[in-house]
């Protein structure tokens, strides 16, 4: 089926109308007009896509001062849509040269329409230490010498009394930013990451500390008592769910738990001592997890985002040990999947290394990643002490797992050698540990591959390199039309038709600026599709059907895809899991024997190709698809690389 490019109406809400473009090297700041772009590509990351694929030239890498760093608020940011409260981050990714993205809840984007601007795209790089302030339609560049070195929760105490706002919004980087650690976040309203592609990095390499926002604004809606009638479904659903009563009553922390003991996360959806398994041992799982004395029992209440019915971010607090007096929001369930890396059981130094690692700007995952193969490297014989500045990188040691998040981010030692991720930290030792270290597209990879073939497909097929966010499914899979296939590693054609489905409706999502956790991906399983396009189409003005919203969300997945064409020139040889996947099996547990099925992955590979149209052979984009898709004028962009195929390829599938 086959829409138009613009979606049907005038836009007559939703939207602020502006964009705010800031030139770091010169100062200047200008505005741009949202509406030329929103009735085409809606918001949120896939407005960002559109902006960094457009302004991006090729032969552009993330350090030069031309590369944009690219801020989208959902079109839905600042309503009372449940959860809309989202956050896109896009740039150049430092790791592989191709697209860059990252998507951050709390309150940020919400707080920047109401100071009056949908997007900020932010260009060239301050002389000196800067942070930008926005507030009640208006911004400036302002010096923050003072905060520079200063960890992000100490950031945002200090802007909050600068500037005497309680309702400001403050997306900061820490010390990994400053060090341009690769694998350096940005953090806004105490916890809250964008995370992942080194959009850390890329911020701290324009010496832009921190973006503050305020404002007293309001969101116009085009039809209120529609867009109330809608919301109000919308709200209806999720608090029916049993998966929002459980995330309310324990937070993420309950994913700490339900991640291990349930039959919706089966045994081994886990990366075990830098990916040697994937099972780990009850007994080593309830000492991490159990809520009597594992990571749990440190919880103390729980937060949520701006407009979030359900609330999932834990404040934890260590009240004795080591880390005693360590307090802040965090930890998330894929800190369970850290600690497994690691082998750590552990639940202070576990708790203490996810605390640390959102106070001084570090993405968990990138950060693990090194860790682990450090690790195995010593454990090969490859490292020792005098490598490691004195730690015994031994098996669930967790204390030494939190001193090397502290060394990463400051560049200290041999913390140094691991900042730039696995792939730069392998070419640099060598001795064979290239084949241990987990990666893809050159970017770190915290995932599972042997166990979770639906998972593993949306990993390596992710057009932001390495990540679960553009498709991966879970194992209870109920919202889309198939449900994952655990059993058995054999082709079954719904395995790639699943992640079709996730990846075009998390682009959905990310262009409204929807969390997944109400709706699609893990927690509620709530709200659909057709939910939230009864929402746009209230809120904004426009008409849109459910299958339009997953059409336009095909349109944004091929953004990034083309842009990787056009930065990298990458084919499907880069879809493919690292070799250890392949190549090592599984030794424990009720997967033992488990590897990657390469015929099946071939296999999979194929129908995903097909049901995008693109050419299978290669992987890369068609000029047929693209027209179907009223996407002429990327296809050009492709074509002026050499990298378009013109052929006729046959299509498999497609909303």
């Amino acid at each position: 089926m086959t829409f138009s490019d613009e979606m049907r109406g005038e836009i007559q809400g939703a939207i602020t109308g502006r964009i705010l473009r800031v030139d770091l090297s010169s100062g200047s700041i200008t505005t741009d007009s949202t509406e030329q772009y929103a009735k085409r590509w809606i918001g949120g990351q896939m407005l960002n896509s559109w902006l960094l694929l457009s302004e991006t030239p090729p032969g552009t890498r993330w350090s030069d001062p031309g590369a944009p760093l690219i801020f989208g608020a959902g079109a839905l940011g600042g309503t009372l849509v449940p959860s809309a409260c989202r956050t896109s981050v896009d740039t150049i990714n430092v790791f592989s040269g191709g697209k860059g993205s990252a998507n951050m809840g709390g309150n940020f984007g919400p707080m920047l329409k109401f100071a009056g601007f949908d997007h900020i795209v932010l260009k060239g790089k301050a002389e000196r230490p800067t942070y930008l302030w926005v507030h009640d339609g208006r911004a400036e560049l302002r010096d923050a010498a003072s905060l520079w070195g200063m960890t992000i929760s100490e950031t945002e105490l200090a802007l909050r009394r600068e500037l005497g706002s309680r309702t400001l919004a403050v997306a900061a980087i820490g010390p990994a930013g400053e060090h341009k650690v690769k694998g350096a976040c940005i953090v806004n309203t105490g916890g809250k990451v964008a995370g992942g592609s080194g959009v850390g990095c890329v911020m701290g390499d324009k010496n832009l500390k921190a973006i503050v926002v305020d404002g007293d604004g309001v969101v116009e809606l085009a039809d209120p008592e529609r867009f109330m009638a809608a919301v109000d479904v919308a709200r209806r659903k999720i608090d029916a769910s049993p998966y929002s009563k459980a995330m309310r009553s324990e937070g993420l922390v309950v994913q700490c738990y339900l991640a291990e003991h349930t039959k919706e996360y089966p045994d081994g959806f886990a990366t075990v001592r830098n990916a040697q398994e994937e099972w780990w041992p009850p007994e080593k799982r309830e000492e991490l997890c159990g809520r009597r004395a594992g990571v749990p029992s440190h919880m103390q209440k729980i937060f949520g985002c701006i407009s979030c019915p359900i609330s999932c971010m834990p404040y934890m607090r260590i009240d004795s040990g080591k880390y005693a007096g360590m307090h802040a929001q965090g930890y998330w369930c894929n800190a369970v999947l850290w600690s497994q890396k690691t082998d750590t059981t552990d639940p202070k130094a576990s708790l203490a290394g996810d605390l640390l690692c959102n106070d001084l700007g570090l993405d968990g995952d990138n950060t693990h990643v090194p860790i682990a193969w450090a690790f195995e490297a010593y454990e090969k014989g490859l490292l020792t002490k005098a490598d490691t500045d004195g730690l015994a990188l031994e098996w669930g040691d967790g204390d030494v797992v939190v001193e090397l998040i502290r060394k990463i981010a400051y560049r200290d030692g041999f913390g140094d050698f691991l900042a730039d991720g696995v792939v730069a930290a392998a070419a640099k030792l060598g001795h064979g540990s290239e084949t241990f270290a987990t990666s893809l597209m050159g970017q770190d990879t915290l995932d599972p591959f042997r166990v979770a073939p639906g998972w593993g497909l949306g990993v390596a097929t992710s057009p932001v390199a390495g990540r679960h966010l553009r498709g991966a499914v879970y194992p209870a899979f109920t919202t889309g039309p198939h449900d994952q296939v655990w059993d058995d590693y054999g082709y079954d054609p719904a395995i790639p038709e699943a992640v079709f489905w996730m990846l075009r409706t998390k682009q959905v999502e990310d262009a409204l600026g929807v969390c997944n956790y109400t709706s699609s991906y893990l927690a509620a399983y709530a709200v659909e599709n057709a939910d939230l396009a009864e929402e746009l189409s209230a809120a904004m003005g426009v008409e849109v059907t459910a299958e339009e919203l997953l059409w336009r969300g095909q349109r944004g997945y091929n953004l990034e895809k083309a842009f990787n064409t056009i930065h990298t020139g990458w084919e499907r040889a880069a879809n493919y899991p690292p070799v250890r996947f392949f190549d090592e099996p599984i030794t424990q547990g009720p997967y033992a024997g488990r590897v990657c099925d390469r015929a099946a992955w071939d296999k999979m590979l194929d129908r995903f190709y097909e049901l995008h149209g693109w050419d299978k052979a290669t992987s890369l984009q068609t000029r047929e698809v693209l027209s179907a898709l009223a996407m002429d004028d990327v296809a050009e962009m492709i074509a002026a690389t050499g990298k378009l195929k013109e052929a006729t390829v046959a299509r498999g599938g497609g909303a």
